[in-house]
């Protein structure tokens, strides 16, 4: 019996679909150098990565959002502004931005509101453009205040615009669309609430008169009556460990006190708790007196980091 010399023949197939980087060899001596291609545009439908919040005004306590009353109550944006920053999705690659525009979906007469919610505003994080619109124009356009369109981004060239629409005394839903060019390629992207259209509230729509303290018969009680889960607004601290609460459904603000006060800690500014709420009666002969008490406050579960 003797032993045959190998050949060394190799052979490698690459089959079907679409290969990015691919090496064949039968034998490599010293090192490899591999280059991997760019970000194929032909391979998605956008290359802009869009996020949209509201632009934070200086007062912590401005109101951001108003509560219809509806059956269910419905949350609607008010009137004021956007912030939408526009970046590449691709690497390497810049996307000229040839213009947005503001398209109106529907309108209809504003509804009674209570416009005593209230939000904490995110800041500014670079120099903004900023732009206005009328959506009460048969086709409303973007007005710029300084720099105007085109503009172009990358994955590293951010560009953050603060768009401000006037809805006049009507509820409108509406959307941005934004024009661009990108490698020989042109396309439109639709800039919307995850996927559906912006609503807003004009703040000339008719009160239920409602302030920080709510009038009788207001759904935003109702709506935290029925909250088990929110963000505290107003942290406590050793010696004033009371606090107040923001439900996530948009309910009223929700007055606590933090159950140990040697773990006030747990109850940050941020923080997100659960907690249960029920009716507290008070003068049985005044049926209005009645309040909303906070019990069971609990830090709820952060959720797991990702390796």
């Amino acid at each position: 019996m003797h032993d045959e010399q190998q050949t060394g023949n190799t052979e490698n197939q690459v089959n079907g679909g679409r290969q990015g980087a691919v090496v064949q060899a039968g034998a490599i001596s010293g090192g490899v150098h591999l280059h991997l291609p760019g970000d194929g545009l032909e391979d998605i439908e956008s290359p802009l990565i869009v996020t949209v919040d509201r632009s934070g005004q200086h007062d912590p306590y401005d109101e951001q959002t108003v509560l219809l009353d509806t059956n269910p109550p419905e949350v609607m944006v008010r009137e004021g502004s956007f912030r939408v920053t526009v970046e590449s999705s691709l690497t390497g690659r810049a996307v000229i931005l040839r213009r947005m525009r503001p398209v109106v979906l529907s309108r209809r007469p504003a509804r009674r509101a209570c416009h005593g919610l209230i939000t904490v505003p995110t800041f500014r994080r670079m120099a903004p453009r900023h732009f206005s619109t009328d959506l009460n124009e048969a086709t409303p356009q973007l007005q710029a205040e300084d720099a105007d369109f085109p503009f172009s981004v990358s994955a590293t060239d951010v560009e953050e615009f603060i768009i401000t629409p006037a809805s006049g005394g009507d509820e409108i839903l509406w959307h941005l669309e934004i024009d661009w060019l990108c490698a020989g390629r042109h396309g439109t992207t639709i800039v919307d609430d995850h996927g559906q259209p912006f609503a807003l509230y004009p703040r000339s729509g008719p009160r239920l008169g409602c302030d920080y303290e709510h009038v009788h018969g207001c759904p935003a009680p109702r709506l935290a009556l029925e909250s088990t889960r929110g963000t505290v607004l107003v942290g406590c601290f050793k010696g004033s460990p009371h606090g107040r609460i923001k439900p996530d459904n948009g309910g009223a603000i929700l007055d606590f006190t933090c159950p140990n006060e040697s773990r006030v800690e747990e109850y940050r500014r941020g923080r997100v708790v659960n907690y249960t709420v029920e009716l507290i009666y008070g003068d049985p002969r005044n049926p209005r007196e009645v309040f909303l008490g906070v019990t069971n406050v609990q830090p709820a579960p952060e959720a797991p980091k990702m390796p």
